[in-house]
């Protein structure tokens, strides 16, 4: 586990409050050493003590007002981060309970219902999936990922791919930041997702949390498509009958290179102006990692889903009045590639640009 104790006591030395999911039942003799080894380093070297190394683990020292925030965290967990979801627990606690601190007199049971706020804070901020990504096998899949403060800050940057690119985490960073920001603009504070997925299976996806954003990069061999090409010669009416029959969206429309509708003559509503404009800002950045004329990227929330898909001479863009799932949306996207490779030359490309 990255956090091992959360533990809050007074300037005495009296245990207020114990995460129970990490507790010991040894509150009272952590909370007593703690604050001797506090007062002893103060008065001996005149500083206040703010980290304690262990061999496998350190201590994390917060004293704010009249009580000690101690953060418990084991090596594996980078410090940024450590110090990022600790002062996240610390204005939390504050908020909720600055009126009872003042007027404190003994009685812990006061605080005992943070035990679920604390709970929440550490889901907020990623916690448990970061700690599924450092410490589980199945994250070795990935080939980088990067959890980044809402101050698109990197609190923690981990490369598993040989010789990776580092600079591509400045893209991440930028996608995160947009993302966050339509899902604001919508009104929409939910998970927002966005994926790149190229023609040579490279998947990104930024995952928006209340305190944090998620941004993984990885490999989907079974999204290697063949003959890319094939999309070029097919009319609107066969691609829109093409996607549909996979994604079943509410609403299709295909457009050529420069976005001009060739199938509606609908105008777009101000929230689908909103999102092309992130899409178009994804596939920039994405020119900077990838060489690819076609990807696939979805803007999905908890009652709408968004897919926009760039082939080499054309864009679709589809709408979900429902959540898509992740999994779901990559079936449904090597179904399209299998029965796009398939299918025989139809149209001339040079005829579908006109």
């Amino acid at each position: 586990m990255l956090i091992k104790r959360i533990l809050i006591i007074t300037e005495h030395g009296v245990p207020i409050f114990d995460y129970e999911k990490y507790g010991r039942d040894d509150e009272v003799l952590v909370g007593g050493l703690l604050t001797a080894i506090l007062k002893f380093v103060e008065e001996t070297e005149k500083e206040k003590l703010s980290r304690l190394l262990l061999e496998e683990s350190q201590f994390l020292v917060m004293s704010r007002e009249s009580l000690i925030f101690i953060f418990q965290i084991s090596d594996e967990m980078p410090g940024e981060y450590a110090e990022y979801v600790s002062n996240c627990i610390f204005e939390r606690f504050m908020q909720r309970y600055a009126d009872q601190i003042k007027e404190f007199h003994g009685n812990v049971s006061t605080f005992h219902d943070f035990q679920e706020g604390c709970k929440e804070i550490l889901l907020e901020c990623g916690a448990d999936l970061a700690n599924v990504l450092i410490n589980e096998e199945e994250s070795q899949n990935l080939r980088a990922w990067c959890l980044l403060s809402m101050d698109y800050e990197p609190l923690i940057v981990m490369a598993n791919a040989p010789k990776y690119n580092v600079d591509g985490f400045t893209i991440f960073q930028v996608l995160g930041k947009s993302v966050r920001k339509v899902s604001s603009k919508l009104g929409d504070h939910s998970k927002g997702t966005c994926f790149h997925i190229t023609h040579n299976g490279n998947t990104i996806q930024p995952i928006i949390l209340p305190q944090a954003i998620l941004v993984t990069e990885s490999l989907v061999e079974d999204l290697k498509a063949k003959g890319i090409k094939q999309f070029k010669t097919k009319t609107a009416q066969q691609l829109i009958s093409t996607f549909s029959k996979f994604y079943k969206p509410d609403s299709i429309d295909v457009y050529n290179r420069s976005m001009v509708s060739t199938t509606t003559q609908n105008k777009m509503d101000d929230d689908q102006e909103v999102i092309l404009d992130l899409f178009k800002a994804a596939e920039k950045g994405f020119q900077y990692l990838f060489d690819s004329p076609t990807h696939v990227q979805i803007l999905s929330f908890e009652k709408q889903s968004y897919i926009y898909v760039k082939l080499i001479n054309r864009t679709i863009i589809m709408k979900f009045n429902r959540n898509v799932s992740t999994s779901k949306i990559i079936e449904n996207t090597k179904k399209v590639f299998e029965e796009i490779t398939t299918t025989k030359v139809d149209t001339p490309a040079a005829m579908l640009e006109k």
